[in-house]
């Protein structure tokens, strides 16, 4: 079969031909989104291949009412339906274009496969590679690797991903390590349950070994009886540290959502705020930034005088994460357009009397070529730092 990559589904292509061939029973569409597929493949038939693929596309449309808009968009659109409802169990190999995990060996290197349709539908692949021994040589310093390639005749997908990492791994001049960093980080994610049993079992080990006080670390030879020992002190002693580690991880993360602790008595604030101008004072615009609003503690004050919108005195309010506040004066002429925006805060700093805050526009969408749904512009990802004598408080 030619190797060849298929453009994708254009949102506005006409389905209605081949989805009228469709059945209309749900498990029967599902059933023939992949088995004609992987059939049409392995005998190696290109037309049958591209007609296949066709209905795969036909059964989205079919299922989304008619159209591809949207029909990858969340975790109940049609097309991510598909792809759960025929995935393969997990380490089996998958047929083409069955999502699915399996285990790969070259030589001395294992690696977890992940498979799916790539770019281009059915006949598109994409496999991700991730390291099982993290102390063996693998095809990345960070123990992952992202290959696109499409489906080849006559093979199946775990031949195919075998002669991939294979022919990464050649690539490399020499043997690649993966990085104490990474090799820490995914010492602590676990592997999927269904490589429980593997033999031998996966080597998980951190290249940073922290012992814990009342531990020793230990590196013997030993004869077999007495190793036989150590080994089942050494498993005593890694639960016995695992449990120490989680009981400290929990009590920081107490510690940490407590905050500081306050002596009831004490007169100090737990927050310390700022004098912002009243409804009656005049914003400073242009000119320079007042020096309480540069001097951490400068201000007497312990709580930010804000402007309300009902005209009335100010208030006595604290600016906080969320709130939605109007630019009511700038630190230099140029910025002089930025007076009336309106802002939402994020962090606020009492010491510098400064707070963190994006534009108030909300979120927009667009609709990506695969017809995802897909955030366009978030207000969010872009801050700015202000002084709180230069915000009126909205809500």
């Amino acid at each position: 079969m030619a190797k060849k990559r298929k453009p994708p589904a254009q949102p506005g292509q006409d389905w209605s031909a081949p989805a009228a061939e469709l059945p209309g029973d749900r498990d029967e569409l599902l059933a023939a989104a992949v088995v004609e597929i992987d059939a049409a493949i392995m005998r190696g038939d290109g037309a049958a291949a591209e007609a296949a693929s066709d209905k795969y596309e036909a059964i989205i449309w079919k299922m989304n009412g008619g159209t591809h808009v949207g029909s990858m968009a969340d975790h109940e659109s049609p097309g991510q339906v598909i792809e759960r409802h025929c995935a393969a169990v997990p380490g089996d190999v998958p047929l083409w274009s069955q999502r699915g995990q399996f285990l790969v060996t070259v030589g001395d290197m294992r690696a977890l496969v992940e498979y799916e349709a790539g770019y281009g539908g059915p006949l598109g692949a994409h496999f991700q590679f991730h390291v099982i021994d993290l102390d063996r040589p693998f095809i990345s310093e960070t123990g992952y690797r992202s290959h696109f390639d499409t489906a080849r005749g006559l093979m199946t997908v775990d031949e195919v991903a075998r002669g991939i990492l294979a022919a990464l791994r050649a690539e490399k001049k020499r043997p690649v390590m993966v990085e104490a960093s990474y090799r820490d980080r995914l010492a602590d994610d676990p592997l999927p349950a269904w490589l429980a049993g593997l033999e031998p079992p996966a080597r998980r080990e951190p290249a940073t070994v922290t012992v814990p006080p009342g531990f020793v670390l230990v590196d013997v030879v030993l004869p077999s009886h007495r190793a036989f020992i150590a080994r089942r002190w050494a498993a005593e002693a890694a639960a016995k540290v695992k449990a120490a580690r989680a009981a400290r991880s929990n009590a920081k993360g107490k510690i940490k959502g407590a905050g500081p602790e306050r002596d009831p008595a004490s007169s100090e604030p737990t927050m310390t705020c700022s004098t912002v101008k009243a409804d009656d004072a005049e914003p400073a615009q242009g000119g320079p930034a007042s020096p309480e609003a540069t001097i951490p503690g400068g201000s007497t004050a312990t709580c930010s005088i804000a402007r309300n919108d009902d005209g009335g005195p100010a208030d006595l309010v604290e600016f906080k994460p969320g709130q939605r506040c109007e630019i009511v004066s700038v630190h230099h002429p140029v910025f002089a357009h930025y007076i009336g925006k309106r802002i939402i805060i994020v962090k606020v700093h009492p010491d510098t009397r400064q707070v963190w805050a994006h534009d108030d526009r909300p979120v927009t969408y667009k609709t990506n070529r695969a017809g995802r749904r897909v955030v366009d512009s978030d207000p969010s990802c872009i801050q700015s730092c202000y002084g709180f004598d230069q915000l009126r408080l909205i809500t």
